[in-house]
């Protein structure tokens, strides 16, 4: 049996198959996972059942599709389109069904000082083929970054991104901006940028940031129609303090949220959960390799305590995504998702893990990383597509413990899995 090959995104992918189903599974993953344009024969999964379901032992990679992977191609790759690197991805899905696939064009190196900007690319077809690149926020060489766009009610799009003054080096660091514009045409063409610095920035404090990853708005009580933005700061009398800013007209005006209770909390993504309240998961730059929990009951306007997931690990620090998919009709609560490089040690091996709980416990995870470590897998978005499945837009690339760090970042990846992979009980990431 030859590679499969993936005709829609016009690239063949040899995987590695870490999963043990059902002959029944596999039936329903395969309508789920392969349209009859794609060129492969379903009898393939089930032949990968039967064979998983006699023995343990994991199907050859290099004959295998990757069981859930719906469809997966390169919106941004690294050295092309004038931007030496592509990072910390956005993603969010418009009304009408366009995907706006967002990140930082870095124009010279990887680093997080220097020339960047914000762009975008649009796809029209599911992730299928993706539009020419858009730049979104560019100031000469003064950089344009961690945005965080959200769909509004209205159908706009909303966007708050930051930009401070050129600097050659973290010792540099001092202030920034922060800044929101809108798009009323799915992403085609965009406000001029409006500042809301004094609105969402206290005196005293030091380097901040928003995201980087999509923004909520809140759908149910209290605050129904809240804008909700993740961000971070910190100030001369403290580490890094993760918390949010809101806007309850549309993102006409804007104020400062609550703090998390936890120092060192940095980069952050919130959630609204099935009975209104907000839960913030944060980078945790402490020692332990867990994210930080906290939840809101006003809107955000509060955190009252914070504490660690220990089922949620990370590489000492790392960016991550939550996602709410819908209502769990066995527990009657919300189904969230949550994605990062589950591993303890590096940015690797890039997971999806599902709860059906609102995010109390998580019983499923499943790997959208192509190949496990040292294969580098970094910062991520997750969004839920019109037909319920799961898009993630992620950092991924060839990484040895050798490379230079810029090595890693060779492309930015989009992925499709089924909703069915991530919910069987018995598919699972190992």
């Amino acid at each position: 049996m030859g590679n499969i090959v993936f005709p829609l995104c016009n690239r063949t992918r040899s995987c590695c198959i870490e999963h043990s189903i059902s002959q029944a599974q596999a039936t329903r993953l395969s309508h789920l996972m392969y349209p009859d344009s794609c060129r492969i024969n379903v009898s393939v999964l089930a032949l990968i059942a039967l064979t998983t379901a006699a023995s343990p032992q994991l199907v050859n990679a290099a004959t295998s599709p990757r069981v859930g992977v719906l469809l997966d191609t390169v919106p941004f790759t690294g050295g092309r389109e004038g931007y030496a690197v592509y990072r910390t991805p956005a993603v969010v899905v418009s009304q009408r069904g366009t995907i706006l696939a967002f990140c930082e064009g870095r124009v010279n190196d990887h680093r997080d000082e220097g020339d960047i900007d914000t762009v975008l690319k649009r796809s029209f077809d599911g992730g299928r083929t993706w539009g020419a690149l858009q730049v979104v926020a560019n100031d000469s060489v003064n950089p344009c970054k961690n945005l965080c766009p959200v769909v509004l009610p209205s159908g706009r799009v909303l966007a708050v991104y930051l930009w401070n003054k050129f600097i050659t080096s973290k010792r540099d660091r001092a202030t920034r901006e922060v800044f929101v514009v809108y798009s009323d045409n799915d992403g085609a063409t965009w406000s001029a940028p409006r500042s809301i610095t004094s609105s969402v920035y206290r005196e005293g404090w030091a380097w901040y940031g928003t995201g980087p990853c999509h923004a909520i708005v809140k759908e149910r009580e209290p605050h129904k129609g809240r804008i909700i933005v993740p961000a971070r700061h910190n100030s001369a009398s403290s580490h890094m303090l993760s918390h949010v800013v809101y806007s309850d007209d549309g993102g006409e005006t804007w104020h400062l949220g609550g703090d998390v209770p936890r120092m060192r909390t940095s980069e952050c993504t919130a959630v609204e959960l099935s009975n209104g309240d907000i839960m913030l998961n944060s980078r945790n730059q402490d020692n332990s390799p867990c994210r930080v929990v906290a939840v809101s009951k006003d809107g955000g306007a509060s955190f009252p305590r914070a504490w660690l997931d220990e089922t949620l690990i990370e590489p000492r620090g790392c960016q991550g995504s939550l996602l709410f998919h819908s209502i769990s009709a066995t527990t009657g609560r919300g189904v969230i998702l949550f994605s990062n490089p589950a591993n303890a040690t590096v940015r690797a091996d890039g997971a999806i893990k599902l709860s059906e709980d609102d995010g109390g416990t998580w019983n499923s995870s499943f790997r959208y990383a192509p190949k496990p470590a040292p294969y580098f897998t970094g910062y991520s978005d997750l969004v839920k597509l019109p037909d319920g499945n799961i898009a993630i837009l992620y950092e991924r690339g060839e990484f040895e413990p050798d490379d230079r760090k810029a090595d890693r970042y060779g492309e930015m990846g989009f992925t499709v899995v089924a909703f069915a992979a991530l919910n069987a009980p018995s598919i699972t990431d190992r």
